[in-house]
């Protein structure tokens, strides 16, 4: 049986391809389009020069011009277009035009350390490396909301330029570099916004913060001291996101300059911590088309997963590309707040109630309100001086807080301990009304453990911090947050995972208006946002230290030596959720292996498949080198991937291409994935190589919403309000099933359902009218087996 692996084989006509992209964007910038040429781009192609590529784009201006088009910009290195202005209804007749390929309508694009060096033992690659220079010589582009240059973490004090450098868009650009950040171009009057600020100042602190995770040098902030992963290497500033209020999105047109100009100013790597939950087929992307063709040209891109995850098939575009490193989040070992220790049971976080707290730390004997007051709620009266001197622990519950509070404050408790109920576990913030006693929640489930310690008679001294400080975390689990696979061509993503939750860095304290903004210049920070800038860091020293290879071969020993992100019970945790695993660059620096591709896809298909893919493997020693590859099946009794060879000498920088098959019958529905294990007889060292197939079945396991529109007012049509898509359970779009669309509760009316397939793999929205009264609307979806409610809020 053929394995469906790719959705880009498709051939589109210029029309077609405006209209269905016209219908499939959700946030498209009104009269802004990319027109790309027929002709090859300059990177693309080496035997074309760039001046031909001027001379193309030249004729195509007058054209456009007699079309009413306006010229805006130009793009000639990692794709031949350009970026103009023209009446909506007038767009499509530009594809029409001789030597237009295709018109692509503009969307819009969204924002998606101290501890997280040690878990990926950054450190031990430091201590590796001959004079102890991570990343010297290689240039790190952050696309981004710019970088603000003044921070002490960008303040190398030998770095210097190199020549050629620094570079501007224009003079007044050039302010905003410095010996570490050698170029600063904005791309903000492209935005659809008129930008008061269109220089390459960063006014969010997004830019700064992954600059400073990727390379900026060591500096102490309030919390703790930072340092990025290639404090040595040098940054590129490419703005695409302008002041906060008026530009808080970028667009396709902003990104795809950017890349354009990062690939001819010679930047080594790109980072992009940017993206769109509806991410498009890869044919119809423009930024993943540019990420290829960037790829080609030598530069190693890396992009974040997304934030939209927590379910299969949330990948945000461009992490879709099949070359660039997608880098999903992993947990940190610590976080910043306040904190509640409970000797012999552990650090707990805590979140301060919102009336008085302790400029000092409060170290008490704990009581149980269950056993002093017999109330675990603490909502019942106390015996009078019951709680001296103590911190009394209590279950939220019944009574308000401030009732609790001034109870055990009457009966003489120097604080109050609340832990959540277990329908909603996580602390919160108290209202604590007239009460002064200071006071913290913690979680349900540490609350209940100290409760239990106390029922069991044990005496037990707490310590309450009200200020902020590092409270241990459990590290290198998955993020719930990660956007994951499977991508928009089947393909296994993310590729791994990094830190990317209560990470500190370095942000901007110009703008108090910008959503990362620090009068002190420090912030934490989650998303994979910041897990592509430890990667992008990592690759940069890689790429010093290990001058030569190819972008894939870089990308080989960063995901093929990735740790396990197996549980300690030996539980295998989904790939399309982790990639390979957890970043160890100490074993990305030391491999003197590679595998081409990194992971192997062998897409959906049926229950009884025979597909196959190529692997080359490299050895990259000194020495002749015997290999042995080893199927590990993620379940007993699966079947394996079977190899051409499975025993392979090669000489010191020899490569061999192998076929990989995998051909079963009559499988069950479902996910087959595991890893492929390639180790050197000489040394035992090993690198593993993720592969993933999905057995289908049509039938519906989940439905995922993508995006929602939360509220509206009452009676209120609201186009597109729920974007959606079925999936199995594989995570596989399923769209040959019937649809049962009803409003469930509040009056609502679904008005239109709308599908994108051929655009956005297994994409639906709908239209709806919120009922009459404010309320909550609730909107059922049902496909087969599965359903989902999504609640819209009329005002």
């Amino acid at each position: 049986m053929q394995c469906r692996y790719s959705y880009s084989g498709l051939l589109l006509t210029a029309a077609y391809f405006f209209a269905a992209l016209v219908s499939a964007f959700a946030e498209n910038v009104p009269g802004r389009y990319i027109v790309e040429l027929s002709g090859e781009p300059a990177a693309a192609a080496i035997s074309v020069q760039r001046s031909r590529v001027r001379d193309e784009q030249r004729s195509m201006r007058t054209r456009l011009q007699l079309r009413n088009a306006r010229i805006v910009e130009s793009v000639e290195t990692v794709a031949n277009a350009l970026i103009v202005d023209v009446d909506d209804a007038s767009a499509a007749q530009l594809a029409s035009i001789p030597g237009v390929k295709r018109v692509i309508p503009v969307r819009k694009l969204k924002l998606l350390m101290d501890r997280a060096v040690q878990l990926h033992r950054v450190p031990e690659a430091w201590a590796r490396l001959e004079g102890g220079a991570a990343g010297a010589g290689v240039k790190i582009a952050i696309v981004d909301t710019g970088i603000e240059t003044t921070h002490p973490a960008f303040q190398h004090p030998s770095l210097a330029a190199p020549d050629s450098y620094p570079r501007a868009n224009d003079d007044s650009g050039l302010a905003f570099t410095n010996g570490k950040v050698i170029v600063a171009r904005s791309y903000v009057s492209l935005l659809p916004g008129r930008d008061p600020d269109t220089s390459p100042r960063d006014r969010v602190g997004h830019g700064t913060a992954l600059a400073s995770i990727a390379a900026g040098i060591r500096a102490a902030g309030p919390l703790a001291t930072i340092e990025g992963v290639a404090p040595a290497a040098w940054l590129g500033n490419y703005k695409v996101f302008g002041t906060p209020g008026v530009n808080d999105s970028s667009t396709d047109d902003a990104v795809l300059k950017a890349i354009d100009d990062a690939v001819a100013d010679g930047m080594d790597i790109i980072n992009l911590s940017l993206g769109d939950d509806l991410a498009p087929r890869l044919e119809f992307d423009p930024i993943v088309a540019a990420v290829e063709r960037a790829t080609r040209a030598g530069v190693i891109v890396v992009i974040a997963s997304g934030n939209n995850g927590g379910e299969l098939n949330t990948l945000s575009s461009p992490a879709t590309a099949p070359s660039a490193i997608a880098a999903g989040a992993s947990t940190n070992g610590r976080t910043f707040a306040a904190s509640a220790t409970v000797d012999g049971l552990g650090d707990f976080i805590a979140i301060v109630g919102n009336g008085a707290g302790s400029p000092a730390d409060i170290v008490a004997p704990l009581a149980s309100a269950a056993l002093v007051g017999g109330d675990p709620l603490g909502c019942a009266s106390y015996p009078d001086g019951s709680l001296a001197n103590r911190i009394v622990l209590v279950r939220r519950g019944t009574c308000t807080f401030e009732s609790k509070i001034l109870s055990a404050q009457r009966a003489g408790a120097v604080a109050v301990l609340v832990y959540a109920a277990a329908d909603a576990p996580d602390p919160f913030v108290m209202g604590m009304g007239t009460a002064t006693l200071p006071a913290e929640m913690i979680g349900h489930r540490q609350g209940a453990l100290v409760a239990e310690a106390l029922e069991a008679g044990r005496e037990l001294i707490a310590t309450l911090r009200f200020s902020l400080g590092p409270v241990p975390v459990q590290p290198n689990d998955p993020a719930s947050f990660t956007g994951a696979g499977p991508s928009v061509d089947l393909g296994l993503k993310p590729d791994l995972l990094a830190v990317g939750q209560d990470m500190y860095a370095a942000t901007q304290s110009f703008d108090s208006r910008g959503g990362m903004f620090s009068a002190e210049g420090y912030k934490l920070v989650d998303g994979t946002s910041f897990s592509a800038p430890f990667t992008a860091g990592a690759a940069a020293l890689l790429r010093s230290a290990r001058p030569g290879l190819t972008p894939a071969q870089y990308r080989s020993l960063l995901v093929n030596t990735a740790a396990s992100t197996d549980t300690p019970e030996g539980y295998h945790r989904d790939l399309q959720f982790v990639g390979a695993g957890l970043l160890n660059l100490e074993a990305a620096l030391l491999s003197t292996t590679t595998a081409v591709p990194s992971s192997l896809s062998f897409g959906a298909a049926g229950l009884s498949p025979n597909c196959e893919r190529s692997l080359t493997i490299t050895n990259h020693g000194t020495a002749e080198e015997t290999y042995f590859l080893t199927p590990s099946p993620y379940a007993a009794g699966q079947p394996e991937p079977a190899f051409t060879e499975s025993t392979l000498t090669l000489s010191p920088g020899a490569s061999r291409e192998l076929v990989v098959r995998f051909q079963a019958n009559d499988l069950s529905p479902g996910p087959y994935q595991g890893m492929i294990g390639i180790t050197a007889s000489s040394t035992g060292a090993s690198i593993r190589v993720p592969y993933w197939y999905a057995a289908t079945n049509n039938e519906p396991a989940r439905i995922v919403v993508l995006e929602t529109t939360s509220s509206g007012r009452a009676n209120q049509s609201l186009r597109n309000a729920v974007y959606f898509r079925v999936i199995d359970s594989s995570g596989v779009a399923v769209t040959a099933v019937p649809l049962d669309i009803s409003a469930h509760s509040g009056d609502g009316v679904v008005r239109q359902l709308n599908r994108y397939d051929s655009e956005i793999p297994g994409l639906y929205s709908i239209h709806v009218v919120l009922g009459p009264a404010p309320g909550p609307n609730v909107f059922r979806i049902q496909a087969g087996g599965a359903s989902r409610d999504v609640t819209i809020t009329g005002n």
